[in-house]
């Protein structure tokens, strides 16, 4: 997939926003997981992403998807993304992205259900078209590659006492990946690895009880009001207010709803995943911003799952269905500080604005270096204010972070050495020094205080 950097795709000055990024990955590797397995797929995860370098209104973004691995019903797709300058053609590595995706178990030819109200009253010739567009898309040369992943029309319309159509949910069967060349066996491989730890920390001891320590920070921010947050300054305790800045963590505090519109979802109504990344991404900006008031950038972001779909409503009703949608809210605040970077955690809730129900969606950290003034893209020179936490909970938080950024920095340096090594024998891409300074210079500051 290849896209044109536009304005409106970057800040102000000029550079690609890191949600946009995201949004075309998660595209990118739908396209793939659609290819690959005959169901529909959403975004079920995505592993930690980190930018290696910048793209602006002078490249082309080339993204790369394939299928590493499928498993019965879920699948992992590896995505590279590189920018070519449009100028001199010089093409270079910006970012790599791991995507669970899980087949749905609607059928592909369920597009030919009719709705209830042409199933009461069908047309004349209605059922004969749609028996010749079925029969002609089961004898496709793609249904009959994947026969074996097609569930019959017998057992399509069979359902359980609950409504549950569990015999056709059983017969979901992703077709396999079968390795070839070196390279696809170590795709194949690491796939099964990084699976394989991913299960494993899910059901960690120290997992869960980040995810307690998450929960509680979740319900406290909740109550938080943006209005009723004065200047830094005045939220500070005498005794701290020494001549050197320090901002309190609620002054941080962003939050942005967004409501679900059909150019945000797929064609089963459900959003997208790099859509709620972009929306995530913009909402940790404010909050950076709000805490350094200099020109941030996105570094990485850490993995994070998808708990809940959202859609935009399940009514034929063309109007009915605009109000039906869910309206996500995705809330924001800086948790950890370093001399150049910044740790924002961000969580998204959805409600649905029909029954009122709202629900946890997902959560990820993302990490936002602080940038010199316009045109330097190295970090700042000068350490950001210290941040201030005022409860037990916020500090526990604020200290959890350490452990999280020694882990980020560890996954930088084994993408960098391993893509370097794998840029050494591709001529066509330059090693963009230049480009890691953004990210590698802030690093290597936070390590050294």
């Amino acid at each position: 997939m290849t896209e044109l950097v536009l304005p409106f795709h970057c800040d102000g000055r000029g550079y690609c926003l890191g949600g946009t990024v995201l949004s075309w990955i998660d595209i990118a590797a739908g396209i793939a997981a659609k290819k690959h397995g005959v169901y529909p797929a959403v975004t079920r995860s995505v592993d930690a992403v980190h930018f290696l370098g910048p793209i602006t209104t002078k490249n082309i973004v080339i993204i790369q998807a394939c299928v590493n691995r499928a498993w019965k019903t879920s699948m992992e797709v590896g995505v590279r993304v590189m920018t070519e300058d449009l100028l001199s053609a010089d093409r270079r590595y910006c970012c790599h992205a791991y995507l669970t995706f899980v087949a749905l178990p609607q059928p592909p030819l369920a597009t030919l259900t009719t709705s209830p109200a042409s199933q009461r009253h069908p047309p004349k010739g209605t059922q004969q078209d749609a028996a010749a567009v079925k029969a002609a898309l089961v004898n496709s040369p793609a249904a009959r590659r994947y026969s074996f992943s097609l569930p019959s029309s017998k057992s399509g319309s069979k359902a359980d006492g609950s409504g549950n159509n569990n015999s056709n949910q059983q017969r979901i069967r992703l077709p396999a990946i079968e390795p070839i060349t070196q390279v696809e066996m170590e795709r194949y491989t690491l796939a099964q690895s990084r699976r394989e730890a991913r299960l494993c920390q899910a059901s960690s001891e120290s997992k869960l009880e980040e995810d307690q320590l998450l929960s509680d920070v979740r319900d406290q921010m909740r109550h938080w009001n943006v209005s009723k947050i004065n200047h830094p300054r005045t939220k500070l305790p005498p005794s701290l207010v020494d001549g050197s800045p320090q901002i309190a963590m609620q002054t941080t505090y962003a939050e942005s709803a967004q409501s679900v519109l059909p150019q945000h979802a797929n064609s089963l109504s459900i959003t997208f995943g790099g859509q709620v990344m972009k929306w995530m991404e913009n909402v940790a900006a404010v909050s950076a911003s709000r805490f350094a008031r200099v020109p941030i950038v996105t570094a990485s972001i850490d993995s994070l799952q998808f708990h809940r779909k959202t859609m935009i409503g399940s009514c034929s009703s063309r109007c009915f269905a605009l109000v039906s949608c869910d309206c996500l809210t995705m809330r924001s605040v800086v948790t950890r500080v370093f001399r150049s970077s910044m740790e924002v955690y961000v969580f998204v809730d959805s409600e649905n604005l029909v029954t009122g129900k709202q629900t946890f969606t997902n959560e990820a950290f993302f990490s936002m270096v602080a940038l010199q003034p316009s045109p330097s893209l190295l970090p700042i020179k000068s350490a950001l204010p210290t941040l201030y936490a005022a409860s037990d909970l916020e500090k526990a938080l604020s200290e959890a972070g350490e452990k999280r950024r020694l882990g980020r920095l560890q996954q930088r340096r084994e993408l960098v050495e391993r893509e370097m090594r794998g840029v050494l024998h591709t001529p066509t891409v330059e090693r963009d020094e230049s480009a890691l300074n953004v990210i590698d210079q802030g690093s290597i500051d936070d390590m050294q205080t």
